[in-house]
């Protein structure tokens, strides 16, 4: 009767008692059983807002160290991925079309595509040109603040590093001064 009244939240539909049978994963995955005493590891829940690669990249490393036979790896890391998702990350898993993924990797791709948008992308060396001394700022902040995001600039060298250090400093601080006088 609720279900007839306009502009009434509608209760939440009853689960058909066949419900636990469909599965997102194909046949092959489904059919296969992880072993007894697998447990997902534990980790910081995905909720959406993060990095996407990050978060395989930490689940395929802590799947690591649980002891899982070869033959039943797949199945395990596709199985044990959902519990590490949380709001609308394990919404967007409940979605998934029935039956429809077929791998471990097929599953990291369709989760890569639909939270594509939250992902960070790495640094380049330009970017640490960009960081520069703020008028006000204490050379204490600037030197934590550049080391930061020259920490996550790969494949940078050293010479470099000092270089856009230098081009970054306030040209008036007695550091920089000091910096060209004796290099």
């Amino acid at each position: 009767m609720i279900a007839s009244v306009p502009e009434v939240v509608q209760p939440i539909p009853e689960a058909s008692p066949t419900s636990h049978m469909i599965s997102r994963f194909a046949p092959a995955i489904v059919n296969t059983k992880v072993p007894k005493r697998f447990q997902t590891p534990s980790m910081k829940l995905y909720n959406g807002t993060m990095d996407p690669k990050e978060h395989i990249t930490q689940y395929r490393e802590r799947m690591e160290i649980i002891p899982i036979p070869g033959h039943l790896k797949e199945a395990s890391l596709c199985k044990g991925f959902g519990s590490t998702l949380t709001g609308p990350a394990l919404k967007w898993m409940m979605n998934v079309p029935p039956y429809s993924i077929t791998s471990f990797a097929h599953l990291v791709n369709i989760f890569n595509n639909q939270f594509s948008c939250t992902r960070t992308f790495e640094k380049i060396i330009s970017d640490l040109y960009r960081v520069v001394q703020d008028p006000k700022e204490k050379l204490r902040d600037f030197v934590n603040r550049f080391g930061r995001e020259a920490l996550s600039t790969p494949n940078i060298y050293m010479d470099t590093v000092v270089e856009a250090f230098k081009m970054g400093l306030r040209k008036d601080s007695p550091f920089y001064e000091d910096l060209v006088m004796t290099p």
